[in-house]
């Protein structure tokens, strides 16, 4: 078994956790939730009904060669900067107060009602106006929302017809002003241009430039094919320069077999024949007669006069390649000055080149603007006199029939969506206030001591001496296999085959320790275990009410007679469970309950039954239960949910270890039972249990 201080780690979120802090706060969530449903639905009943009106007009690009003065240089293929920003700012101006008041104004005109044309009134209809595009369109909606919809519809008419009115009004003026403006411009532009065209002419004809494109390009034909010459030569000496110094070098060591073949020379090569050929017959009489042979004398002699012949053949060739080398060289230097020249030539043609250039971009440019002015000129006469118009009414606004506020469906359907989550928010915030114990979560995590288990709760109508035999009575119900399950983990403590004395206390009076300690002695009885039931509560005895059993003789008589206690144990109808009752009432229980004739009393009676457990006061409230804390083997805290604060368990608890005891856990009483711990098995009614018994 783990130590029993030791808390397991919390892992991700406890759903079931939550579900049951909702469930303890249900009233305040579902109250939550019907008021903000409550208060939204009979808000949406109170709220005035809301008609909207939609007119649709069309933003067209196309509908002439508009322009405004911005746009001369930097306009598009259509005279309109087109897209998302033209369209939010037409949007802008329909929302404008100008537009607004020049509606209130023909609205009034029509002698139906009267719009106030007050700042109060004009600001009313703009919150009553809206503007927006269509995705991805060049449509925009105009919508107008009053309680009225035959003046919705026809005030959205309205924005609809003054907002095409002062566009084409707005385009006409900018059309007016643009022409006068373009007038001036393209006369200054003339003048640019005719100067611009008689510099050029200037430059060309004192330069000499008239086949300026021509010229340079049969420069530059030629420079490159100098350049290839120059390299085709410099290439020929270099490759000849390595030659003599190879043969030089061949020379110098007289090999003369070589030499003979690294030259295009007949006379060398039949020399070189002829030498071999002596050479050969040399050996040969080298061989048969000795060095000092006469034949072998004029042999070598022989030799020597050819290769001195070869040495001189050799030597007219190698300085036949020097001079090669030489022209060479001269030819290198000729070409270089050439190129230099050309190069030279070349630079100043491309620096006049450049220059012309420069005033023919000029030239172009001065003409193009020249063009364009006069094409932006005619546009712009165009529209002046069309009064074409960029806007059009594609649909014109009808009375609605149905309200768009208040949407009750929408309506309630936010507000349950806010109830949902307020609520649960709520109920969380509440939870979280809530300083009582109220889960295992809280036990291990605000106690940082573990979970024994949880007591079920039992219905309130069953008597005291019912319920705190009730997984006697019912042995296979939900309760009794949860007091079953703190007995399973009681028994891996302590280890060994010695008895076991469990002392269970609480914190406060009604937190059902009484009725935990004979769950749990009911427990092990059932396992055929000796169990004895000691009640130490001298101050409010209990254990002989609920277990049908006399008050006395009991624990007092036990501690002043001898540490004997068997004549005063009781047997109970629980076979193989007895009591120890409190006995005569004592009027120093603490100074009893510290004795060393308890501890010897206790002693004597783990030698008897297997299991002793101890009822005791509770810990928070009298000394008691810190007396008697040393002499058990291990302490069950029981914990009512929902009674106990954080800050008493942990006191208690911090009291009791400080006492020397040896928390074994928390069993947490009152605890509904879950969905996951109900089945079809576990029946509570005795006739079930009757039927297991069969």
């Amino acid at each position: 078994m783990p130590e029993p201080n030791h808390v397991p780690a919390r892992r991700g979120i406890d759903l079931e956790a939550i579900a049951r802090a909702i469930s303890e706060q249900r009233r305040i969530f579902l109250g939550f939730l019907l008021a903000v449903v409550l208060a939204t639905l009979v808000g949406s009943l109170l709220t005035r009904k809301q008609y909207q009106a939609v007119a649709v007009i069309q933003l067209m690009p196309r509908a002439g060669q508009e322009m405004t003065g911005n746009e001369v240089l930097n306009s598009d293929a259509t005279g309109y900067l087109e897209g998302r920003d033209r369209a939010r700012t037409q949007i802008q101006i329909i929302l404008s107060r100008s537009v607004s008041e020049e509606v209130i104004a023909r609205y009034n005109a029509l002698g139906r009602d009267v719009i106030p044309s007050t700042l109060a009134g004009v600001e009313g209809f703009q919150k009553a106006l809206s503007a927006s595009p269509r995705e991805d369109t060049q449509l925009v909606e105009i919508g107008v929302r009053d309680p009225d919809p035959e003046r919705a519809a026809t005030l959205a008419n309205l924005v609809a017809e003054v907002y095409q009115d002062s566009n084409l009004e707005s385009r006409t003026d900018a059309a007016r002003s643009t022409q006068s403006w373009l007038d001036k411009q393209k006369t200054g532009s003339r003048a640019e241009f005719a100067d611009a065209a008689e510099k050029v002419l200037t430059f060309k004809t004192s330069n000499n430039l008239v086949d300026i494109d021509e010229a340079a390009d049969g420069i530059s034909t030629r420079m490159s094919a100098l350049q290839t010459s120059l390299g085709e030569a410099t290439s020929q000496r270099v490759l000849l320069e390595s030659k003599v110094a190879e043969h030089k070098r061949l020379l110098a060591k007289e090999d003369f077999d070589v030499l003979a073949g690294m030259f295009d020379d007949p006379g060398l090569q039949t020399m070189a024949q002829e030498r071999a050929r002596v050479m050969t017959e040399s050996a040969q009489v080298l061989a048969e007669y000795g060095q000092q042979h006469p034949e072998h004398q004029r042999a070598e002699g022989r030799i020597k006069q050819i290769e001195g012949l070869i040495a001189a053949e050799v030597q007219r060739n190698i300085d036949a390649e020097r001079s090669q080398v030489q022209t060479l060289w001269r030819q290198e230097h000729a070409l270089g000055a050439e190129l230099d020249r050309v190069k030279t030539e070349l630079a100043k043609r491309q620096r006049l080149q450049g220059q012309y250039s420069e005033l023919k971009l000029n030239e172009d440019r001065a003409r193009r603007l020249y063009d364009a002015l006069g094409e932006r000129g005619a546009d712009v006469g165009l529209q002046a006199t069309s009064r074409l118009n960029d806007v059009r009414i594609l649909d014109r606004a009808v009375a609605p029939t149905r309200a768009v506020t208040p949407n009750i469906p929408l309506n309630l359907a936010v507000a349950l969506g806010v109830g949902l989550g307020g609520g649960f928010a709520l109920a969380l915030f509440r939870h979280r206030l809530n300083e009582t114990i109220m889960t295992p979560d809280d036990v291990e995590h605000y106690l940082d001591t573990p979970m024994l288990g949880s007591i079920l709760s039992l219905p309130a109508e069953k008597a005291p001496f019912e319920r705190a035999l009730h997984s006697f009575n019912h042995p296979r119900s939900r309760s009794a296999e949860a007091l079953r399950s703190i007995r399973a983990v009681l028994q891996t403590f302590p280890p060994g085959g010695r008895s076991r004395r469990l002392l269970v206390t609480s914190c406060t009076q009604g937190e059902g320790k009484t009725h935990a300690a004979i769950g749990i002695a009911v427990a092990f009885a059932q396992l055929g275990q000796s169990v004895l039931l000691v009640d130490a509560d001298l101050r409010i005895p209990r254990l002989h009410e609920l277990l049908g059993t006399p008050e006395s003789p009991g624990l007092s008589e036990a501690v002043a007679a001898s540490p004997d206690a068997e004549p005063w144990v009781m047997r109970t109808r629980v076979p193989g469970l007895c009591l120890l009752p409190r006995g005569a009432r004592v009027d120093y229980p603490n100074e009893l309950l510290s004795s060393p004739a308890l501890e010897r009393l206790l002693a004597n009676l783990s030698g008897v039954f297997d299991i002793v457990i101890i009822d005791t006061p509770p810990a928070a409230v009298v000394a008691d239960a810190m007396a008697l804390a040393r002499q058990a083997d291990g302490v069950i805290l029981v914990v009512r949910r929902g009674r106990v604060s954080r800050v008493l368990a942990a006191q208690t608890l911090a009291r009791l270890r400080q006492m020397g005891a040896r928390i074994l856990g928390i069993a947490l009483n009152d605890v509904p039972p879950s969905k996951e711990s109900v089945s079809h098995y576990y029946d509570e009614s005795p006739r079930a249990d009757r039927r297991a018994a069969k």
